[in-house]
């Protein structure tokens, strides 16, 4: 990985690739993808950040898009689009009980 990750999240992007999402420690919001079926021993390129940074939150990967939703001290949502390739903000937010879910979406 490009850096060192806490409290990250991760799921399996419809490519093969793994994106590694989030980090305690990084107030950016970084993302990265790794690995991959057709990318072998190959380095790829990062995902664009996320709008808001977040560590403790659930993800998961659904039909070509990444969500995102909540994390510690955060209540929105988000979602990446692999086809457009960057993040959107979903219009709802999710209640403050709503974090540390692993990769469980409600």
């Amino acid at each position: 990985m490009i850096i060192e990750r806490l409290g990250c999240g991760g799921c399996m992007m419809s490519d093969g690739r793994f994106a590694v999402l989030g980090d305690m420690d990084d107030a950016s919001g970084s993302c990265e993808a790794l690995g991959g079926i057709a990318i072998v021993d190959e380095i790829c390129p990062p995902l664009p950040p996320m709008h808001d940074s977040r560590y403790g939150f659930a993800c998961a990967a659904v039909a070509g898009c990444i969500i995102v939703a909540r994390g510690l001290g955060r209540e929105t949502v988000e979602l990446y689009d692999e086809v457009l390739g960057r993040w959107l903000r979903l219009p709802h937010d999710l209640p403050q009980w709503a974090c540390w879910m692993g990769s469980a979406l409600l």
